[in-house]
């Protein structure tokens, strides 16, 4: 074989591995996002809401506070980090800061009650109680709305807007708003996170979890084990919330009898964020003034640890 030959298949493998690591980054924060956004990462670096004790970057097993806020749906875009803090009940505030922590800024308050928001060229998309869809500068340029709906659940990916409006029925629309289509009507939606060309969504009535192409063409049922909105889809696998077993679990998309235990948990409600090859979790405190606390474990359940306050 020439070398130049070998040189091309070299280069072509080492792109195959970017492009992989890059979906499975994307594939990360998409369903963090959809799991309030306690952690995500960046360069090398993971960020996370150590709950209600700020936010930390953690690099090398070493840890720097970064911000003692109450934080949700971090985003990094380039050196900085985009998040939601709680203003009152019905109002949060969009802010920024730099991956080291300087430079905090407030770009903006919004009237919303989903606590999700995503970035794209540009602009940060989030939920408005009053009116749909929103979008905002990242400078903090006036508001403008996409999509003038009831909203129940939202998502952008691929460029393209993906809700649940107020019939619990999957619709999709342009970035701009534009091209609005319900692609799912007779389903009781709730929670969707887009994966690849898939929409997962839990289909409350059915209690399982589905997937719906982003054409709409095409509907699978995934789980009848996923049993409620708890779940995150990270590249084969679905991680989701067992609530009769009190379990964090873990499944192989496509095949249901390949289930793997994670972690015990002792609340009935969690949220499973993904970083690297660890699970972040919220469980019950240790400390009896708090309510809950995180803890990250091994996404093959080795390894479980409550994170140090």
């Amino acid at each position: 074989m020439k070398k130049s030959l070998k040189i091309i298949i070299v280069c072509a493998i080492i792109l195959i591995v970017i492009v992989g690591i890059w979906k499975q980054f994307k594939q990360n924060q998409n369903g963090n996002l959809a799991n309030m956004g306690f952690v995500c990462q960046a360069k090398g670096v993971i960020y996370y809401h150590k709950y209600e004790k700020g936010i930390f970057a953690v690099k090398n097993a070493q840890e720097t506070n970064l911000t003692d806020e109450t934080a949700y749906s971090l985003t990094v875009v380039d050196n900085k980090i985009y998040y939601l803090t709680v203003a009152d009940f019905n109002h949060v505030v969009i802010k920024s800061m730099d991956t080291n922590g300087e430079n905090l800024k407030e770009i903006g308050t919004i009237d919303t009650s989903i606590s999700k928001i995503f970035i794209e060229d540009d602009f940060i998309y989030y939920a408005n109680n009053q009116n749909g869809i929103a979008k905002m500068g990242i400078n903090g340029a006036q508001e403008s709305v996409v999509i003038t709906a009831n909203i129940l659940d939202f998502h952008v990916a691929n460029g393209k807007l993906f809700y649940i409006n107020d019939k619990n029925q999957i619709c999709k629309a342009d970035i701009s708003g534009e091209n609005e289509l319900v692609l799912q009507e007779n389903v009781n939606a709730k929670k969707i996170q887009v994966v690849d060309s898939w929409i997962y969504y839990y289909n409350e009535t059915e209690n399982a979890l589905f997937r719906l192409q982003e054409k709409g063409q095409k509907t699978e049922l995934v789980s009848v084990l996923v049993n409620s909105d708890i779940y995150n889809v990270s590249g084969k696998y679905v991680y989701y919330l067992d609530k009769q077993n009190s379990k964090i679990m873990r499944m192989k998309i496509g095949k249901s009898s390949q289930c793997e235990e994670i972690v015990p948990i002792t609340i009935a409600k969690t949220k499973i964020n993904i970083a690297g090859d660890e699970l972040y979790y919220l469980d019950k405190s240790q400390d009896e003034a708090r309510t809950y606390q995180m803890y990250r474990v091994k996404i093959n359940g080795k390894q479980a640890m409550p994170i140090e306050y």
